[in-house]
């Protein structure tokens, strides 16, 4: 078997990138909607970080934080991190050499009110993102098969998704995932219905959009 760990929180950098592939963006803009949900809204915290730690006397705080969640529509989502204890000393979250002067963006437990369709996005993101690094693992079953046909091996290989973890809380990610192979014994026949030969060529690399020229500045 194989298991995604959930993602980290996120910094700055991190939520420019996501939120450039998913709503194209500008990392200005990004930036500048951070901010104002910092200081305008004060629902999320300091934007400006290139943390993605808490600090290891925060557990607490973020059960609080977490706790204010359970009203929201990431209500089921919060109350299954509190139920199962989850909330806990991680350092995978919680670690104060990860942090220069800025911890991570999380929300701040204030309900937002208020907020225009791209602020709320971006929020979204923050609030949805601090829900899922608190979940465990996805958990996935891992199939390869070798299929023999006139003497030549042929690998097929799948995995299917067995225990959802921090995938609860995004859905559409859990969707993508390709389906299990279909079940089949040990020496059991075949039959190859056809064969197709492909010529590939390599592709040049791709231009830098800002989501990739962000990644190669960190």
């Amino acid at each position: 078997s194989t298991s995604t760990a959930p993602p980290k929180l996120y910094d700055i950098t991190t939520l420019q990138r996501e939120a450039n592939r998913r709503f194209k963006f500008p990392s200005k803009k990004t930036l500048n909607i951070a901010q104002a949900l910092y200081d305008t809204h004060k629902v999320t915290t300091y934007p400006r970080t290139d943390s993605t730690a808490l600090p290891e006397d925060y557990v607490e705080k973020a059960k609080g934080v977490m706790d204010t969640l359970t009203d929201s529509e990431f209500g089921a989502h919060a109350r299954r991190v509190l139920e199962n204890g989850w909330v806990r000393p991680n350092k995978r979250i919680f670690d104060d050499s990860e942090i220069t002067d800025h911890f991570a963006i999380i929300p701040t437990g204030k309900r937002p009110s208020g907020l225009d369709p791209d602020e709320a996005k971006i929020y979204d993101m923050i609030a949805r993102r601090f829900v899922a690094a608190f979940h465990p693992a996805a958990e996935y079953r891992q199939t390869t098969r070798i299929t023999v046909v006139a003497g030549e091996q042929f690998k097929s290989s799948g995995k299917v998704l067995v225990s959802k973890g921090w995938l609860e809380v995004y859905p559409e990610q859990g969707g993508k995932d390709k389906a299990g192979l279909c079940v089949v014994e040990a020496g059991e026949q075949v039959r190859n219905d056809g064969i197709t030969a492909k010529t590939l060529q390599t592709s040049p690399p791709r231009r830098y959009n800002e989501d990739t020229l962000l990644a190669a500045m960190e």
